[in-house]
């Protein structure tokens, strides 16, 4: 696999991750079920929305110009 993407993919991923074992946690207690529901489903959101990003070129550029500065 190119490490490029899994660098950029790798906070979707995490959510992902976090969004299932918050499924799990909902499933088994009882007394916080849809509090557990309801983040489950802003981290698949939020897991969603990054995964779908795409870096233009210049964003790309910019945000290297922004490390070397550093």
């Amino acid at each position: 696999m190119d490490l490029e993407w899994i660098s950029q993919k790798g906070a979707s991923l995490a959510a992902i991750l976090v969004g299932l074992g918050l499924l799990a946690l909902g499933i088994y207690d009882s007394r916080y079920r849809y509090f557990y529901l309801v983040v489950a489903i802003i981290a698949f959101v939020y897991a969603y929305k990054k995964f779908k990003k795409r870096d233009t070129p210049f964003e790309k550029r910019e945000r290297e110009m922004r490390r070397k500065m550093m």
